[in-house]
């Protein structure tokens, strides 16, 4: 039992050091790029942490009654990824929630909203690698005409 939890030991700074930026890129685009977190193994999810979050706001009153958005981090991996909790998909007569990971060095942003007709949902974006840049999140949600909700989390 022993040698099979010092393996797991040893095997989360090999996973760490694959990610990275292409050869001569800095801040431009990696090879763990629009990668699902949990698909990049336990040594990336075991340190994830969120750094930041914001409820998102109506845009009438500007009321912090919207769903919230957390920039998620791994410190093994050097990746952020955005969540939305509280969320609800898109259905007959409104757009629904997205939520977004933007990268601020080249602009790479990327997408996820919660699927068709679903009430508060939680997902999450793939990862963007981060080593040496910032990112934020975002999020916007449309219920109806006139009901919109948008926030962002500072960079990280």
């Amino acid at each position: 039992m022993a040698s099979g939890t010092a393996a797991l030991v040893f095997a989360s700074p090999a996973q760490a050091a694959t990610c990275s930026w292409y050869s001569g890129q800095v801040g431009n685009s990696s090879n763990c790029d629009n990668q699902d977190p949990d698909a990049l193994g336990s040594a990336c999810g075991s340190d994830a942490r969120t750094v930041a979050s914001v409820v998102l706001k109506r845009s009438y009153d500007g009321a912090a009654t919207g769903p919230t958005v957390d920039l998620r981090y791994s410190g093994n991996c050097r990746t952020v990824w955005a969540r939305i909790r509280g969320a609800w998909g898109a259905d007959y007569d409104q757009m629904g929630c997205t939520v977004t990971i933007h990268r601020n060095s080249d602009g790479q942003e990327l997408y996820r909203s919660p699927s068709f007709g679903s009430t508060n949902a939680t997902v999450w974006t793939n990862v963007l690698y981060d080593a040496g840049v910032t990112s934020y999140a975002s999020g916007h949600c449309d219920t109806s005409p006139g009901y919109q909700y948008d926030g962002r989390t500072i960079n990280w």
